[in-house]
């Protein structure tokens, strides 16, 4: 029999059965969890921030090291602190003019999806610009641009279905191999209904304005540009695993111990150039230790060495990243049983509760309902 503590909901004297029914119901439950393939899937997402992180760092790499016809990284994430869907990042020039770029690591079969993703983001940046002027730039914005940077090898799959859709996106590729990224340009299977010119020469013409950059010098600054990847260690709205990384990377070791103070953190945070208010960065550190709590990846340290202790019995960075993913891991299937025992407890109080009804007239539920 389970040895576990009935909710107050269940009737008195029913105790034990109900014990003897939740042990039924989370031991098939259990039986048939697929633990293996969620750890795999886990896993991939693992790899698929990873891949994201890269590919924008990849994307604002040349506009961190030089400034292409005036534009310069501003921001990672704008928006971000509002809960609407965002871009990932923002570049912005002395004249007036921003880029709201988005990062897609990989395209889905259907492209045409994430194209909607970009139009609903582009409607939400509009609809921000005051907000923008406002809280980012601190002066008014002339002229928005939106782009969407991908892999070499998705480049003309994304840079089709945005002008057969009729959408307005510049697409940037990146090439991870030679380190260099370049504006892709596609000729369309399809013309867009809302092209204003009519003959097939003039609408090429229309397409090639429409999905390179205005200001015609920033199209040749990024022909095949070199870039690099390493700049956004930090991103608020990436899964725990991938932001906790930031601890690995400003840890030191005492002794044997793995440790860091919250010192380390927010100067590695702020150091990270993605210009982040000091406001905002305290909150980022404050979410980062707590969430390295959480995964037991963290612990407050009782040495005046540092004020936290890394849960790890390794010291090199490799390891140590190893270590932070099988703990967010088991982090994540601890807490997909825990939803499990919920569905069990949920199901056998209620059972209770009809059983009891039902008593008053004589009838009686099958237990295999319950075990189901």
């Amino acid at each position: 029999m389970t040895n576990v503590d009935p909710p107050e909901s269940v009737p008195e004297g029913q105790e034990t059965k109900y014990r003897g029914l939740y042990g039924k119901c989370i031991e098939h439950k259990l039986s048939e969890f697929p633990e293996e393939s969620k750890r795999e899937d886990l896993r991939e997402e693992i790899d698929t921030q990873r891949q994201h992180r890269k590919l924008i760092s990849y994307s604002i790499f040349p506009f961190m090291q030089e400034r292409p016809a005036g534009y310069k990284f501003f921001t990672a994430e704008p928006l971000e602190e509002l809960g609407v869907p965002n871009f990932d990042f923002l570049l912005w020039n002395l004249d007036g003019s921003v880029i709201f770029g988005e990062a897609k690591s990989s395209i889905p079969a259907s492209a045409e999806t994430v194209v909607n993703q970009l139009e609903e983001r582009k409607e939400i940046a509009e609809d921000h610009q005051s907000y923008i002027e406002e809280e980012y730039i601190g002066s008014e914005i002339d002229h928005m641009e939106f782009v969407v940077s991908t892999y070499v090898n998705h480049g003309d799959k994304i840079a089709k279905a945005i002008i057969e859709e009729g959408a307005e996106f510049v697409t940037w590729v990146v090439d991870a191999y030679h380190d260099t990224l370049w504006v892709r340009q596609a000729r369309p299977t399809s013309f867009p209904d809302n092209l204003e010119a009519e003959e097939p020469d003039a609408m090429l013409q229309e397409l090639d304005r429409r999905h390179t950059h205005d200001v015609s010098s920033l199209n040749g600054e990024l022909d095949r540009v070199t870039t690099s990847f390493g700049q956004t260690d930090v991103l608020p709205t990436a899964i725990i695993v991938d932001q906790l990384r930031v601890v690995v990377q400003a840890r030191r070791v005492e002794g044997r111990f793995p440790c860091i103070d919250r010192l380390d953190l927010e100067e590695y945070v702020s150091s990270s150039s993605l210009n982040y208010t000091e406001e905002r960065m305290r909150s980022i550190v404050d979410d980062l230790i707590e969430a390295g709590k959480r995964i037991n990846f963290l612990s407050e340290w009782d040495d005046e060495r540092a004020d936290l202790k890394i849960v790890s019995n390794y010291t090199a960075k490799d390891d140590l990243e190893n270590t932070l993913e099988e703990k967010w891991i088991d982090w994540r299937i601890d807490d997909m049983k825990d939803g499990l025992r919920d569905e069990c407890e949920e199901r056998v109080t209620a059972e209770l509760g009809r059983q009891k009804q039902l008593d008053e007239y004589g009838m009686d539920v099958p237990e295999e309902e319950v075990g189901s």
